[in-house]
């Protein structure tokens, strides 16, 4: 078998001004310190955002001021921020000594804590540290970089590494980010920020400083990764906008970047959306060391089974995730149950149940429906949706006459569905109103039918989302289904299936109303007292 190897170009990346080279980018000279100096060879990814990230102004300041990096866990980003940031320390701030003196120039490390920004300014220390601890420490130091350091503090809440030339670099949490101006920041693990407060602190600190820059670092986040979120979405929009002027045709690069301000940069891993999880080209994209250190594709394979569906999308596929926890029902369980619209068979006659409900901004109204099958399991899926609320009672009303069912399952108390239920009974639907302790048995038991692959289902494109985002919250012992939670996830088309679902298995049948008798035969009624010659048409009552 042919040895693979992971993808040197990210799927989505910020192109280039010009030409690469060693003129127009640092990033070659990185590459070279690292090799003859650190003794590190970087891999072919590792090499190409280097190239990429440090480019150059005409004048010689980076273009990028702010660099995002996105990329599959265990990747090798601390080996490339370590490696930069004694870069940074030793060579770069000596560059411009009249624009940024080394005195004044500062490396600050920042993550959500401390161990986590210290992991990469642990390995410049050992590089460079003029008074190892152990025997061990002694032979990794590096003698040149010994030799530049003029000390290291690791003791008292005090953490830095300060050249021979006053340049130093230190390490912050993100709660404490608020400091002195700062040449470089390197930005690690950015999707654990849930709020602007390291941010906002931290990105100011550059503004005084010519050519300075911020790299983050990080895998895919969730809805609450607000900061890494909006960065993301400015970087994708200015390469469509890219794509869209200079791609094809209609601007050159020079104009097109003439009174713009090119200074933010995406480049990210990641697996396609959408693609299965087994994706073998998804998982390269994602993981471009695969094949150049001890991760392969098997190894990826094999994390499935072992990591819910939101963990393994974030941490192996590099994949943007719709909610803040794991799935309540196991995505590939739910999966495996689908089944094509043919296959399904119910007996003539068999009683439905419909289970209704609205989003949470009552945009869309959901209608599903539970039949059983000819081998006894429930068969459930959304009939319709559709935007708006007031149509729901009309349609059901139809349905009911049509199809000769008449029972509906709503929530009822404190939803938007509410307000549905007097209508449909006045329409002389039969509707099931459930508390909230019984719509949580709802949800539970839609869970366990998944688990136990007592349901059979349909692909339903709407659905599957809200399986993968649906968030539940606590009912007493039970979990509920909750709508506000799971956006921007729309789950109100599983909450109707897990109502139609609940009604059809636990709730009892709509009573069969009284068929009335036949009515009896008409008797021929004879009378010999008048003779049709007495009869007087003008008064008979017909």
């Amino acid at each position: 078998m042919l040895k693979q190897f992971g993808r040197t170009e990210p799927r989505l990346w910020t192109r280039p001004l010009r030409e690469l080279t060693p003129e127009t980018s640092l990033g070659f000279e990185v590459i070279d310190f690292a090799r003859d100096i650190l003794g590190v060879e970087l891999y072919p990814w590792q090499c190409w955002l280097l190239i990429h990230a440090l480019e150059l102004l005409e004048d010689g300041q980076y273009r990028f001021r702010r660099v995002i990096v996105l990329v599959a866990r265990q990747q090798g980003k601390t080996t490339l921020a370590s490696v930069l940031a004694a870069w940074w320390l030793w060579v770069d701030s000596a560059r411009h000594p009249d624009r940024v003196p080394p005195l004044k120039f500062k490396v600050v490390g920042v993550a959500q804590n401390l161990d986590i920004a210290k992991e990469p300014w642990t390995a410049v220390k050992m590089w460079c540290d003029p008074d190892p601890e152990t025997v061990e420490e002694a032979v990794l130091a590096i003698p040149a970089l010994r030799d530049a350091t003029a000390k290291v503090r690791d003791a008292n809440g005090s953490i830095a590494i300060t050249a021979r030339s006053r340049a130093h670099y230190e390490i912050r949490a993100a709660k404490n980010a608020r400091g002195k101006p700062a040449a470089r920041v390197l930005m690690d693990e950015m999707r654990e920020q849930k709020d602007w407060k390291a941010w906002n602190a931290v990105s100011q600190t550059m503004k005084a400083f010519w050519s300075g820059m911020l790299i983050g670092l990080s895998n895919a986040g969730d809805m609450s990764a607000v900061v890494l979120r909006q960065q993301r979405d400015a970087g994708i929009a200015d390469i469509n906008e890219w794509k869209a002027y200079v791609e094809s045709g209609l601007a050159s690069a020079e104009d097109f970047a003439n009174g713009r301000d090119m200074s933010l940069a995406l480049f990210e891993w990641s697996a396609p959306e959408g693609c299965d999880k087994d994706d073998v080209d998804g998982i390269l994209q994602a993981n471009p060391s695969i094949g150049y250190g001890s991760m392969t594709v098997a190894s990826a394979l094999a994390d499935i089974r072992g990591m819910t569906d939101a963990g393994y999308r974030t941490e192996v596929l590099c994949q943007w995730v719709t909610s803040k926890v794991d799935s309540f029902i196991n995505v590939n369980d739910w999966k495996d149950l689908h089944v094509p619209i043919s296959s399904v068979r119910i007996p003539k006659g068999s009683r439905t149940v419909w289970g209704v409900d609205v989003s949470s901004d009552r945009s869309t109204s959901w209608i599903s429906a539970a039949v059983s099958t000819e081998d006894g399991r429930p068969f459930v899926t959304v009939r319709v949706k559709r935007a708006g609320v007031l149509w729901v009672p009309d349609y059901m009303a139809d349905l009911a006459e049509k199809s000769g069912h008449k029972e509906v399952v709503i929530q009822g108390r404190g939803v938007p569905a509410v307000d549905l239920i007097e209508p449909l009974r006045k329409l002389g639907l039969v509707v099931h109103a459930i508390d909230g302790g019984t719509f949580a048995l709802a949800t539970g038991r839609t869970k366990d039918r998944v688990r136990d692959k007592g349901l059979v289902i349909i692909e339903q494109p709407d659905v599957d989302l809200a399986v993968e985002g649906a968030v539940v919250m606590s009912y007493a012992e039970n979990k509920a289904w909750h709508r506000e939670k799971s956006l921007p996830v729309d789950i109100s088309g599983l909450v109707a299936e897990s109502n139609a679902l609940y009604g059809l298995e636990v709730l009892e049948p709509a009573p069969q109303e009284p068929t009335p008798p036949p009515p009896p035969q008409a008797e021929l009624v004879t009378r010999d007292d008048v003779s049709p010659s007495d009869v007087n048409l003008a008064v008979v009552g017909f």
